[in-house]
């Protein structure tokens, strides 16, 4: 079984992630959700991930400081999204930081399905 984590404080984006992973992904997948960071890491220590799934902007532990815990023990892929609006500290700029933190690939949520499912499609698609 392959085993993801998601995490992010909206349920809306933790429903159309899992929906991503879902459609995208040819093979059966087992998936967490969380929208609390803090349980998501706890989760996260007790299982094994062959994929984790976080946002950036999130209350107690950010997407920064999530990545920067999880990716020295982790051997799955790491994909940082956020979907930051704010002028001055633009979306790109996040998703860079993110890739800085540890993320092997980090998505905008403008276009988070076609985006995503591209991705996802590319990183698995060839190996199962």
């Amino acid at each position: 079984m392959f085993n993801v984590l998601v995490v992010d404080d909206s349920s809306i984006d933790i429903m159309l992630l899992e929906d991503i992973v879902k459609t995208s992904l040819p093979f059966s997948q087992n998936i967490d959700t969380y929208t609390d960071s803090v349980l998501a890491l706890d989760a996260f220590y007790k299982n094994s991930y062959q994929l984790v799934i976080t946002d950036i902007e999130m209350p107690l532990l950010d997407g920064f400081e999530f990545i920067e815990k999880i990716k020295p023990t982790t051997k799955g892929n790491v994909i940082a999204v956020s979907g930051c609006e704010a002028p001055e500290n633009p979306n790109e700029s996040i998703l860079d930081a993110a890739n800085c933190y540890g993320a092997d690939y980090a998505v905008s949520k403008k276009n988070l399905y076609a985006n995503l499912s591209a991705l996802l499609t590319k990183l698995y698609n060839k190996q199962h």
